[in-house]
């Protein structure tokens, strides 16, 4: 994520303002100003107890030197007022360039006024105002600012350093461009020191690969570690996390969110909510084991499916999904569990794998392994178990039962509609009247059993190949002939609604095109707070 470049500006403009004002202690910045040059030196009784300097003017304080085409020097105050082309240089690479400038010898303070400008060798700084502190050592403009270097350029409506401290501080408006991305925000601060930045306040990173929007954040240049908070979401493409809290290593290639994580991914309409996430870029896998719940939408449905941990790899439309541990899931009309699971986004197969159970209205569906294919909508499609298959329906006179060692189902409109099973099937089954009246219990043997369901029960039943089998009358239905080998009743799991996938969770998805910012941070404190902007004086000689 390029979040800053090698050749940060920040770094560029701290050494332009500590050569300009880092000097001895304030003790030493009381010195007199001293004129050390000028073409015409007069005075006039508009500016008494004033000399007025013209002409190749040149002025020192301190270390400073000022030059310009006009001054007026009050040696009374100890002050001098500058006018046209006015430089201020110090050392032999810093040009600091005016209109008007404004300085206080007592309290070693300078207002530059008129297309500031302040420049080294590799980059420059332009406002119409620019003020300079050298007692508290802090710059800073409150009228706004442009920053150039090599590689980027940064605004801000107010921007200040504190020596001290070394720390920029960028308020209002701030805006970066970068040739890998740009930057809007409410403030930023860099330490110039550690490499550390701090934004607060509404802030976008963008470019044509990715946005990440957050309102407050951090960001370590050495070790290229970056944390984003409040609102925080980070869109690559087609997908997109969010969290309470968000961070990123840039040279590993990691990322991980904590708190209230939504993870969405917009090609396979898939979101997973969780309180902890895990993605490693490089590998474009993302894992996820604190209470996680993925939902899938299709066309009219949604699929809900819970697990102890979800890991997610591949690109995009060929996404992988694993499921672990306790898995569940529910749509409209069918719902299942198992102790695994995995779901291929490319081939839109699933598969529930290591004691499977499937429910399509009373009926409950096992096998060794259960298969659930979807269609280029992802709507549920077929139902296929290879081996072992067994269907029970809980009858109010004991289960029926069907066994056969494959099974090929199909839905319609996300509803399990028809089921053919082969080889070897038996069936017992309770007959009965269209009033429900019982009239006995068959089993029977066939290759073949095809079955029709309407609103969720049997309505057609067919047998084929069937061999002579048996119609008992209830009360003759000898009791150890009422369950198949393997016949195991797990109707207390079965999951009937969504909310017994979601629980409590609330599920809390907004779409980063209508995010609210909230306030405005809490960051900028009274100690740092910016001096109003002082009345210029005007100069009409």
């Amino acid at each position: 994520m390029p979040l800053y470049s090698k050749n940060s500006f920040f770094l560029l403009f701290f050494l332009v303002i500590t050569s300009l004002t880092a000097q001895q202690k304030s003790d030493s910045l009381s010195g007199y100003i001293q004129i050390l040059y000028a073409d015409h030196a007069t005075t006039s009784a508009k500016y008494p107890g004033k000399q007025l300097l013209s002409g190749d003017v040149k002025i020192s304080h301190n270390g400073a030197f000022l030059f310009c085409d006009k001054a007026i020097v009050d040696k009374a105050e100890n002050s001098a007022i500058a006018v046209g082309n006015v430089r201020m240089e110090q050392g032999d690479t810093i040009h600091m360039n005016a209109g008007y400038l404004k300085y206080d010898g007592n309290t070693s303070f300078a207002e530059a006024y008129d297309n500031v400008r302040l420049e080294d060798a590799k980059m420059h700084l332009t406002t119409d105002t620019l003020y300079f502190d050298r007692k508290k050592q802090e710059s800073y403009y409150t009228s706004g600012g442009t920053i150039v270097d090599s590689v980027n350029t940064l605004k801000s409506k107010v921007g200040k350093y504190f020596l001290n401290e070394k720390r920029f501080r960028f308020i209002h408006n701030v805006h970066i461009d970068n040739p890998d991305y740009q930057l809007d925000s409410y403030q930023l601060d860099y330490f110039t020191e550690s490499g550390i930045s701090n934004f607060y306040g509404p802030t976008k990173i963008y470019n044509k690969e990715s946005f990440i929007y957050a309102e407050k954040g951090h960001y370590d240049s050495q070790k290229k570690v970056s944390w984003f908070v409040k609102n925080a979401f980070i869109k690559h493409r087609h997908s997109t996390i969010k969290g309470d809290s968000l961070y990123y290593d840039r040279i590993k290639e990691y990322a991980t969110a904590s708190k209230n994580v939504v993870l969405h991914d917009s090609v396979n309409k898939t979101w997973i909510f969780t309180g902890y996430a895990r993605r490693w870029i490089k590998l474009d896998s993302t894992r996820v084991n604190q209470k996680p719940l993925v939902v899938s939408v299709s066309d009219k449905d949604t699929l809900f499916i819970r697990a102890k941990q979800f890991v997610a790899a591949g690109k995009e439309k060929e996404r992988r999904l694993w499921g672990y541990t306790d898995v569940r899931f529910f749509s409209q009309d069918f719902s299942g569990k198992s102790d695994s699971l995995y779901r291929n986004g490319a081939t839109k197969l699933m598969k529930l794998l290591r004691r499977p159970v499937a429910w399509s209205g009373r009926s409950q569906i096992t096998g060794e392994k259960i298969l659930i294919q979807n269609d280029s909508l992802n709507r549920l499609d077929s139902l296929i178990i290879p081996k072992n298959v067994f269907i029970i329906q809980k009858d109010s006179a004991g289960y029926n039962q069907i066994k056969g060692k494959k099974l090929l189902g199909k839905f319609e409109k996300n509803t399990l509609k028809t089921i053919d099973i082969y080889g070897n099937t038996e069936i017992i089954y309770f007959v009965r009247e269209e009033d429900s009246t019982l009239t006995g219990v068959e089993k029977d043997k066939s290759s073949r059993i095809h079955i029709e369901f309407d609103n969720g029960e049997i309505g057609i039943l067919r047998l084929y190949n069937k061999t002579d089998g048996i119609v008992y009358p209830y009360k003759d239905f000898i009791k150890q002939e009422q369950y198949f080998k393997g016949f195991n009743w797990r109707g207390d799991e079965q999951i009937k609604t969504k909310e017994d996938i979601i629980g409590e969770q609330i599920l809390l998805y907004q779409a980063e095109t209508k995010q609210q910012p909230t306030n405005l941070p809490e960051a900028i404190d009274e100690k740092h707070k910016i001096p109003v902007k002082r009345k210029a004086i005007q100069m009409n000689e």
